[in-house]
């Protein structure tokens, strides 16, 4: 990874969410159960790390 373009932080369904923007065009968003663990993570992701943490896929639901 290049670098960080951008770094946001919003609360959406009673969870909090870090969207991450690379230099690159890729978007990742990481989930978070609080609003501490969410801007801690934004603040990590804003200082530009080389990598950062895989995101995981969630499956939606079937249908019954």
């Amino acid at each position: 990874m290049k670098g960080v373009m951008r770094v946001a932080v919003r609360e959406e369904r009673g969870a909090w969410k870090v969207e991450v923007a690379t230099l690159e065009g890729e978007v990742r968003r990481y989930r978070y159960e609080s609003e501490a663990q969410a801007r801690y993570f934004a603040a990590v992701f804003a200082l530009g790390p080389r990598v950062l943490p895989p995101v995981r896929r969630v499956k939606g639901r079937r249908a019954a």
